[in-house]
């Protein structure tokens, strides 16, 4: 690979570009998403999670609760999680809504980013989606007033405290590296947040970008899932510049799930390739080795 060792830096040498680490947050909104999905039966909150964790969780189980708009988020279309895509859209929704949460302020802006997004497929944002998600402003107003989601809430910001403490060194060390990121490849990143939910499946990871914020979003916190999903917004333009040679390579990348090529075009080939991009990168990142090119970093994967 084509890395500039004068940019191979040491973790000592990170801590002293700025020792102010980020924290672990909430967003009301997207806590809320998940509030209502354990409404409707999702339950991979239980995976890799302690038995005191899940049975705090159950606790906030209520038929009372239930909102039957939240019930179409699962589908059928990915085997291996079936609230993909539908939960992250909604995450995605939630940064366009007015601020009293009564109407999608850019509708248009939103279904742009949607139907532009390379891991969707054609049949997971077709009308019945876009029927659908006309309910979200009413549906997400009425579970923020809830009492028993407040009363979750509460909670959850504890919890949130707990995370901070435990991973502190980690957030540091994190927000050093993305730092390096960032200068290196021109990221247009100026803030990170790392958002963890402990409803939302610990395997599931969504990146969104509110303005020039970096969000990720994830039901634990790791220090190589944080990276991986911020590496995605690098890579993702560099694999479009390359992509005639990505699809008519037309390889298959050892580790990358089949759902990853979506239906088999050229587009699921671009979103499969960019996947394993992105996990090799981020292991050479997190080993202190970052490229000094990007693109010609991608051409030899390819």
């Amino acid at each position: 690979m084509n890395y500039n060792k004068k940019s191979m830096l040491t973790v000592d040498e990170m801590y002293m570009r700025n020792t102010e680490p980020i924290t672990i947050s909430n967003i009301p909104e997207i806590s809320a998403i998940y509030f209502a999905l354990l409404q409707s039966g999702y339950n991979y909150y239980a995976m890799e999670r302690s038995l005191e964790h899940i049975s705090y969780i159950q606790g906030h189980v209520g038929a009372d609760n239930s909102i039957p708009f939240f019930a179409g988020v699962k589908q059928n279309t990915c085997e291996v999680y079936p609230y993909w895509p539908r939960a992250a859209i909604l995450e995605t929704a939630s940064f366009y809504l007015s601020p009293d949460h009564s109407h999608i302020r850019d509708y248009d802006a939103l279904r742009n980013q949607i139907m532009n997004a390379t891991n969707i497929a054609d049949c997971e944002r077709d009308h019945k989606l876009w029927d659908w998600i006309t309910g979200f402003p009413t549906a997400l107003s009425e579970v923020l007033a809830c009492d028993a989601f407040k009363d979750y809430l509460e909670w959850e910001q504890k919890w949130l405290a707990t995370q901070n403490t435990n991973h502190e060194t980690a957030l540091r060390v994190i927000k050093n590296c993305l730092d390096v990121c960032v200068s290196k490849y021109s990221s247009p990143v100026q803030n990170i947040r790392i958002v963890i939910n402990p409803i939302k499946c610990v395997y599931s990871a969504d990146f969104h970008m509110d303005g020039n914020t970096f969000i990720f979003c994830s039901g634990m916190f790791s220090t190589e899932s944080v990276i991986h999903e911020f590496l995605h917004h690098v890579v993702h333009p560099a694999v479009m510049d390359i992509a005639d040679i990505v699809t008519t390579a037309k390889r298959i990348y050892p580790g990358i799930d089949e759902s990853y090529y979506l239906s088999g075009d050229n587009a699921g080939r671009l979103n499969a390739f960019e996947e394993y991009a992105v996990r090799v990168l981020t292991t050479d990142v997190m080993n202190n080795k970052f490229p000094n090119d990007i693109i010609s970093y991608l051409e030899e994967l390819v």
